[in-house]
């Protein structure tokens, strides 16, 4: 299986002339997404026509695409950085030095697919693509996962039909967005509204960096189980009526976010990821069966056999069983080809492309 990731690299200390040279090639590609002639390195043109086409200049600003042939980035221990790119430019191509995430700097050695250069608030940074050969692992237990708005994602292991090692995560995420949330509306009554979008930054970063962990966490736990990784499809969440203010919780989860985390994390392990139909599971008693009562939002109480239960985890049991039943039923084997596929109605769920 051929497998992709992202390497972010920070362009630092740019000269004047350097910093101007990129400002002009990225906006002179700006230019040529709308179908306007521009002076363009002669690769970067041909992809802006190509891009071009498929966006039809519907799409305001893109990221600079650099093509793999082109670009270049080595070692070379200077006083200013250790690694330099070369970034093609109209005219003459000039090295700048990045700054890398050591822990990202063994992945240089891999295939590189395309660059893309990309215009931040604070400065210019690098994506660069990285290809990998992954062969999937077989696996024969189960490490389910179950997002919920208490704990963004709640864990348990299922080792030949025995569930066990249930683990909580991200119950901060809510308060983070909670915080923010009151923190936008004091500061949009004030007129602050730079504040605002600076705050959007802080808070964006602090839930991204939760989530990577919390991703990094489940699949470390994943490989060390020799466990695939199950989540319930959360599709339709959002439009399910709980009342104002959990409406809102609730659309501020980033949900989506986390699966994709967990989802290109895995696959660089060789782990397979499937999902699961998630209706009811959070309503159902898993010890009976039964329509449970949910008195508040961590408690799952049923009336029938009077289980009281964490109700993140009563969820992620029953998502358990339910993929457990619909392996056996069909016969369906742990190791699939893909990154993300959905069991139970007969078809597989396609992976999209996946963030850094």
């Amino acid at each position: 299986m051929i497998v992709q990731k992202t390497i972010q690299a920070k362009i630092i200390a740019l000269t004047k002339s350097k910093a101007e040279k990129i400002e002009r090639e990225y906006r002179n590609f700006q230019l040529a997404l709308k179908g306007v002639d521009t002076p363009l390195y002669s690769a970067t043109k041909q992809q802006a026509q190509r891009l071009l086409k498929r966006i039809k200049g519907k799409i305001d600003e893109q990221p600079l695409v650099i093509r793999r042939d082109i670009f270049r980035i080595q070692k070379q221990d200077t006083k200013i950085v250790k690694w330099w790119a070369r970034i093609p430019i109209y005219g003459k191509s000039i090295w700048v030095p990045v700054q890398l995430p050591r822990e990202q700097e063994h992945l240089l050695k891999l295939s590189a697919r395309e660059t893309r250069l990309v215009k931040k608030s604070n400065g210019w940074s690098l994506r660069i693509t990285v290809q990998n050969e992954v062969q999937m692992r077989s696996l024969k237990n189960v490490l389910v996962v179950d997002l919920g708005e208490k704990h963004i994602a709640t864990t348990v292991l299922m080792v030949d039909g025995v569930l066990m090692n249930p683990k909580f995560y991200g119950g901060e995420v809510r308060g983070i967005r909670r915080h923010y949330a009151w923190l936008r509306r004091r500061l949009g009554e004030k007129k602050a509204l730079g504040t605002v979008r600076k705050i959007k930054d802080t808070e964006r970063r602090k839930v991204n960096d939760i989530l990577h962990k919390i991703s990094r966490k489940i699949v470390n736990e994943a490989v060390a189980q020799n466990a695939c990784i199950v989540f319930g499809d959360l599709k339709g969440i959002r439009n399910h009526s709980r009342g104002r203010r959990m409406n809102r919780i609730v659309a501020n989860m980033p949900f989506h976010k986390l699966t994709q985390y967990i989802n290109y994390k895995a696959s660089w392990e060789g782990v397979p990821a499937y999902r699961v139909r998630e209706a009811w599971t959070s309503k159902t008693c898993h010890r009976c069966g039964q329509v449970g009562k949910r008195p508040y939002q961590g408690l799952f109480m049923c009336p029938s056999c009077n289980l009281v239960y964490n109700a993140d985890l009563n969820g992620a049991i029953n998502i358990a069983k339910r993929f457990s039943s619909y392996t056996q039923g069909n016969g369906a084997s742990l190791a699939m080809p893909r990154t993300l596929h959905e069991v139970g109605n007969g078809t597989r769920w396609v992976g999209e492309n996946l963030p850094p």
